[in-house]
């Protein structure tokens, strides 16, 4: 059994993910296990899984942006855990033109219980927009950009 203080995963996603309906919660499919040691990630479901209890510090770092130009759309993005949503984890970032793209971080301090389930949800009030996480190649030497990282940290 690892210590508390070594339970933590990184992760992020490889894919640019549009959302698809307007005012609706949409997972964040992630894709891509950077490091890990007490955590668990299903790429399928976009869902981590802990495995001891303790408290976690969860983050969660998309990448947004949008398609189409039109009227104004706001990106939201909170944690939800056991498809519960967690209090204050919601943020909201404004994408007035389409040529806005930025980080915004979403994060909470929630205590699990060994085999809660974690999840990364977006939402958009319009979805026509093509609002959404997006995984950009700036250049063939680059790093990527990845859709979202999502950090998870035992604390305890």
């Amino acid at each position: 059994m690892s210590s508390k203080s070594d339970i933590w995963m990184q992760a992020s996603s490889t894919v640019t993910q549009r959302i698809e309906k307007d005012n609706v919660g949409q997972v964040i499919i992630i894709d891509n296990i950077d490091g890990a040691n007490g955590v668990t990630l299903d790429p399928s479901t976009g869902s981590f899984t802990v495995e001891q209890e303790s408290d976690y510090l969860v983050v969660a770092a998309p990448q947004v942006g949008r398609l189409n130009p039109g009227d104004n759309a706001n990106f939201r993005c909170w944690l939800r855990v056991n498809g519960e949503n967690v209090p204050d984890s919601n943020v909201l970032l404004n994408l007035f033109n389409v040529d806005v793209k930025d980080v915004i971080i979403s994060q909470g301090l929630v205590h699990l219980n060994a085999g809660d389930v974690i999840q990364v949800i977006m939402a958009t009030d319009n979805a026509a927009a093509g609002v959404g996480a997006e995984a950009i190649q700036p250049t063939p030497d680059e790093p990527l950009v990845p859709a979202i990282i999502v950090s998870i940290e035992a604390y305890g």
